[in-house]
This record gives C-alpha cells, structure tokens and sequence, in this order.
C-alpha cells in the first residue's frame, strides 16, 4: 500500500513538474491556434462584408487572422508575464519575512514554495518555478545564485532582476543580507502595488475605448437593417468603397492608439 501511495504521489508531482520556460517568448499550443483563427476568421469575415458586401473580399480577409498569431501569442505572453509579477509579490513577502528570521536563500526558497502552495493551486506558475529551484538545491546541489539568476533572464520582469541583481552584489560585497532584503523587497512592493493601482485605472479607460470601437459597428448595422438604400452608394461606387475604407482604417488606428496608450509596461 505505501508502495502504491509513493508511486500515486511521484505521478502528481511529474505532472506539475515544469522544465524551465522562458516568459520571453510565448508558444500557442494547437487548441488556442485553432480558437484564435476561428474567432479572429470570423470576425475579418463580418467585418469585411459589413463595409464592402463583398464575400469574396471576405473570403480574402479572414485569411489575415494567420498573420495576427504573433500579436496573438505576444498578448498571452504580456499577460502570462502579469500574472507572474502577480505572484512574485507574494514570494517577497515570504522571502523577506524569511530572512527577518535569520534565514538564508535556500532555506527561504523551501519556506516560500510551502506558502505559496497555501495561497495558489498547485500548477500556477510561482508553485512551479519555486519547486523546480528546490529540486535544483537539493538534488543537482546547483547555487542559489545560479538559480536565482537563471529565473531572472528567463522571467523577463525588470522587478525581478532588481531583486535577483540586489542580491547577488550584496553576497558578492559582503553587505547586510537581512536589511537589504528588507528594504529592496519593500521597494519593489510597493512599486508593483502602484502599477496594479494604475492598471485599474487605465483599464476603466481601455474598456471605454473598446466601446467607442465598437459603436460604429453597431450604428452601420442598424443603419443597413433600417434603412439599407440609404448606405447604397458606399457600396456601389468607387469613391463609397474610398471612404468606407479610410472609415475602417481610422477606426482601426484609433483603436491601436489607444491600447497604446493605456499600455503599461512591465
């Protein structure tokens, strides 16, 4: 029976054990390819014909959504970066209390991925990340600060490289391990805090201008359900197809501006 149950339990833990992925660069698996080219398709295609009652401009169009992937994968990797900003917060809360206590790297890793395991489920990336740096420590017997500095070129987060570069000139210069922590991890807490703060901000503004974008869509499809003979000549004249097309493309870069704009950069 014990037998079974450790071999029950080295199953749970192979299938959360993460390999080392690097944040800098996310890779679409085939389930979200095919639900982005389905969604981003059919949206070229009634976009398309809304503007030019073409269907085979239509046609045309929907084959754009190919090469929109790479926005695609670049918006999950920005989110997917977020969300690990997210919960390294968490990880310096542990981390600095750790080391109030008297203790080092390693033995605040150990501490950090018992609590993270408390706060998160047991796939999220942080979970993942720290078991894989205990596994490093214990089994391979690598360096914390090979570790730690492994995670930072991979994470691709300015925070944690600030932390990770702290903390290794302050090995490598000999300083106050317990009050530089301390004071580096307020830091950078509190500058994560303020950007969570503006992010709740500018997203009230994002989702307002995803509703401006989105009213000229709705005006033009209640303006050919009610009165169609009215939009007639935008579609049956050359200098109609014109301005139809500078319409769309206005309200595309008005769009990007503002996404632009409210971006923030992590």
């Amino acid at each position: 029976m014990k037998h079974r149950k450790f071999k029950k339990e080295s199953r749970k833990n192979q299938k959360y054990h993460m390999k080392p992925v690097s944040y800098r660069v996310y890779r679409l698996d085939y389930n979200e390819k095919s639900r982005f080219l389905l969604f981003c398709g059919l949206s070229y295609l009634f976009i398309s014909y809304l503007f030019y009652h073409s269907i085979i401009l239509s046609l045309v169009s929907s084959c754009l959504s190919y090469p929109c992937l790479g926005f695609y994968a670049a918006y999950l990797g920005d989110k997917r970066r977020r969300e690990l900003k997210e919960q390294f917060r968490d990880l310096l809360y542990s981390v600095s209390a750790s080391f109030a206590t008297g203790r080092q790297m390693p033995e605040a890793l150990k501490e950090a991925e018992q609590n993270m395991r408390l706060i998160y489920q047991e796939n999220s990336m942080i979970v993942l990340e720290l078991a894989d740096m205990v596994k490093r420590l214990n089994e391979y017997r690598e360096s914390e600060e090979e570790i730690l500095r492994d995670f930072a070129e991979r994470a691709c987060i300015e925070d944690v490289t600030n932390f990770v570069d702290v903390y290794l000139t302050c090995r490598q210069t000999g300083g106050d391990l317990v009050k530089v922590i301390s004071k580096a991890s307020d830091m950078i807490m509190d500058k994560i805090a303020i950007e969570r703060e503006i992010s709740t901000i500018t997203s009230q503004k994002r989702f307002e201008a995803k509703i401006l974008t989105a009213i000229p869509f709705i005006i033009l499809c209640f303006l050919q359900a009610a009165s169609p003979d009215y939009l007639a000549p935008m579609y049956d004249s050359p200098q109609g197809r014109i301005l139809m097309t500078m319409a769309l493309a206005g309200i595309a870069a008005a769009y990007v501006i503002s996404m632009k704009m409210t971006k923030i950069d992590i």
